[in-house]
């Protein structure tokens, strides 16, 4: 059976593929979508380019052939691995499933159009991307939790749960938290606590955990006159840095900046109550990819490795999407490197 040596060794081979960040700047410089174009077209990715560009133009080619890209390494992982490696790495990979369902519902609750909405997805997990697209198509929500349980999700129930209470609420953060939550708990439950390997995903996870309720907590702080009840329905359980008290303490503003120098002195990265959200929400993101991805240099004998490249595979391809992005809307490089996650 396959183990985590030899699935590694193959995951080095793919590490080696990964674009330096000279190759990156130099596509930073190109001038023109054009350029960029052929630039990329010399890369690992260009067999990708070549057959999206029969189907597709400009920036959806470049959005598909990266996707397309992601998802074969992805698959290629699973496939090198059986028994409770393949386990473990679908663990990792349900991150990418989530951030795709989390694409979907915010696409159809601003309406945006199917295509739109499939730009934004990276098929790197369980879910095919003939399933993505065909969630991505739905005109409203009531369709996506059938068909992520006709496909046996994991995370079917709790989206058929929040798409339930969004029929009648509209309340978009609710119904991600239905997800998170899910997320969270089965990757705790299927993680288990036995083995080192075990080990280094439940802090990957816990971590996570932990960063999603301090970006909640700090926004539920300015979201006017709440009862302890209605923000604690926004905590979830798993992190060691929060506990449901602590959670409160840092969602209320009158208890807020206790609560942040505690939650700081235990270890969270959180700063003197940030004025600006987004940009403390991108950093608290970027630290979490920058995470991951360091654990590529962790056991070579364990999950670490896949950790670290899939982390930095899929930074890879964010920062190539925001480079053509940037290339097609004319924007200034020093604008476009600013949001890149280099990690």
């Amino acid at each position: 059976m396959p183990d985590f040596p030899y699935i590694n060794a193959r995951v080095r081979a793919m590490r080696s593929r990964l674009l330096s960040a000279a190759q990156l700047e130099d596509l930073l410089g190109t001038p023109t979508m054009a350029a960029f174009l052929q630039a990329l077209a010399s890369t690992p990715y260009g067999g990708d380019l070549q057959e999206a560009l029969v189907r597709y133009e400009g920036l959806r080619a470049v959005d598909e052939a990266l996707a397309r890209n992601f998802q074969r390494a992805t698959q290629a992982i699973l496939r090198f691995a059986e028994g409770r490696p393949h386990a473990l790495i679908e663990i990792v990979l349900l991150r990418w499933d989530l951030e795709n369902l989390r694409a979907i519902v915010r696409g159809r609750h601003a309406s945006r159009p199917a295509e739109e909405v499939i730009q934004a997805l990276l098929p790197a997990g369980t879910l095919r991307e003939v399933v993505l697209k065909e969630m991505a198509g739905y005109p409203d929500m009531t369709g996506l939790a059938g068909t992520l349980e006709a496909v046996g999700h994991p995370l079917a129930a709790a989206l058929a749960k929040g798409v339930a209470e969004y029929v009648e609420t509209k309340d978009l953060t609710a119904l991600e938290l239905h997800l998170d939550r899910a997320y969270a708990e089965r990757g705790l439950q299927q993680i288990g606590r036995r083995g080192r390997d075990a080990a280094v995903l439940r802090e990957m996870l816990e971590s996570e955990i932990d960063v999603a309720n301090a970006k909640t907590a700090l926004k539920l702080a300015s979201a006017g006159n709440l009862s302890k009840a209605e923000r604690l329905r926004y905590f979830i359980p798993g992190g060691p840095l929060f506990s449901a008290e602590r959670f409160v303490d840092l969602a209320s503003p009158e208890t807020q900046a206790p609560a942040a120098a505690r939650l700081r002195a235990r270890g969270l990265p959180i700063p003197d109550l940030p004025a600006d959200l987004i940009a403390f929400e991108q950093e608290m993101d970027l630290k979490v990819a920058r995470g991951m991805a360091s654990a590529y240099l962790g056991d070579p004998l364990g999950v670490d490795i896949i950790i670290g490249y899939v982390a930095m595979k899929s930074a890879e391809v964010t920062n190539l999407r925001l480079i053509a992005r940037g290339k097609f809307l004319g924007l200034p490089r020093e604008q476009v490197r600013r949001e890149m996650i280099l990690v």
